[in-house]
């Protein structure tokens, strides 16, 4: 499967000793790109045309950006054209779990900004409720929101699994989970004798009503205890993931980030740009993210931890707060010229740049007085062309199938 990028598995395994210019060699340049080093010009060049020179380059690279801008639109709007006919084709994931477990109100937290104290006021879910979803644009999926059993009760479950593709199993940590874990069992044993391989994810969710030193072992019993179980159902290794979770922290959205990440074909061609990136550069960590539900859609291979999700999280606020203020009502929080830098006292520099008017690169990196400014910048310019031309040829991919 050829995601229109060519080496891009084959170069994100490779090892290369020449660091500055191995991103360029990787990822191919449309238009002409200044090359910098120190015999670009013969010595016995004039002033005058070396001004010439730099002139016709400023010239190519506002042409460049202009035909950019022309074909972002076109492009967007194939995206949207695509889709509409691959329809059937989205991941649906299926919101399963026990009456009153805080279903609904993680759609409402993520993906429609209802407050974490406005959710408390929510009612019970007495219907089916289907949410269209929509991730940096590209990323598309269904969510089906259905009413829970008040016991470990599979009645309508075939109904309401019907073509989903992931199941999140939402499990009340600070209750008895008894019949919860009987619930995802049982759910997992339909699907097994049906043969379907379907992916379940299971959020240990209200870990905040836990007190702090018992949440991992509350974790580890849930997970022996499931495991144990499917092991006595003759269910071997199953696909399932644990997360812990609450709606007062980051937890819910680094969770579900990766529930969304699962459901991405491009995932692993991205994440060996993203490591190229890294390669190339001083950057220690770059996601890929959503700004308005604080989704990483992707990030480097290199191992994160939670509180830097959390920074991230952060500079999103603080950039769409700052938007807010000296934007204007119908400009995109992003454009073409979006970018944004935050030095921690810790030593660290968060680094925002748009890629489209709803999807923006983190990067993370140590402050230091020799850094590469230049180089950083080119190798995300050229990143940001290739994320959209990697989901565009996925898009005409599947409509052609």
């Amino acid at each position: 499967m050829s995601y229109g990028l060519q080496g891009i598995y084959e170069t994100a395994s490779s090892t290369s000793t020449s660091k500055d210019m191995e991103y360029h060699q990787y990822l191919r340049h449309d238009g002409p790109v200044r090359k910098c080093s120190n015999d670009f010009h013969n010595s016995s060049m004039s002033n005058d045309h070396r001004r010439l020179d730099e002139i016709e380059d400023e010239q190519l690279e506002q042409e460049e950006e202009e035909e950019e801008e022309e074909e972002e639109p076109q492009q967007q709007q194939q995206i949207d054209d695509d889709y509409e006919e691959i329809a059937p084709d989205r991941p649906r994931l299926l919101m399963w779990g026990l009456t009153k477990s805080g279903k609904t109100s993680i759609i409402k937290l993520i993906f429609e900004k209802m407050t974490a104290g406005e959710t408390l006021q929510l009612a019970e879910t007495k219907t089916i409720q289907i949410h269209e979803l929509t991730c940096g644009i590209h990323v598309r999926f269904q969510i089906r929101d259905v009413p829970g059993p008040k016991t470990a009760s599979l009645l309508d479950f075939d109904a309401y699994s019907s073509e989903c593709t992931t199941i999140v199993f939402i499990l009340d940590a600070t209750e008895d989970y008894s019949d919860a874990i009987n619930l995802l069992v049982s759910s997992m044993q339909w699907m097994h004798s049906n043969g379907r391989n379907v992916r379940f994810e299971v959020l240990i969710h209200k870990i905040d009503g836990v007190h702090e030193p018992d949440r991992l072992d509350r974790h580890s019993h849930i997970q022996q205890q499931v495991t144990v179980m499917l092991h006595e159902c003759s269910i071997e290794e199953p696909l399932i993931n644990f997360y812990m979770t609450s709606i007062y922290d980051h937890s819910i959205h680094e969770a579900f980030s990766k529930i969304v990440q699962n459901q991405i074909r491009q995932l692993r061609a991205l994440e060996n740009m993203l490591d190229l990136v890294t390669a190339s550069t001083q950057l220690d960590k770059i996601f890929v993210c959503d700004i308005y539900n604080k989704i990483f859609l992707a990030s480097d291979t290199k191992p994160v931890e939670s509180q830097i999700s959390e920074l991230c999280c952060d500079v999103i606020d603080v950039y769409t707060d700052i938007s807010s203020i000296y934007g204007t009502s119908k400009s995109p929080v992003l454009d073409s010229m979006s970018c944004c830098t935050i030095e921690l006292s810790i030593g660290l520099v968060l680094y925002l740049k748009n890629i489209n008017p709803t999807t923006a690169l983190i990067c993370i990196l140590k402050k230091e007085p020799r850094i590469n400014e230049a180089l950083m910048d080119v190798n995300l310019n050229i990143l940001k062309k290739n994320i959209q031309k990697l989901f565009l040829a996925n898009t005409k991919r599947l409509a052609r199938r």
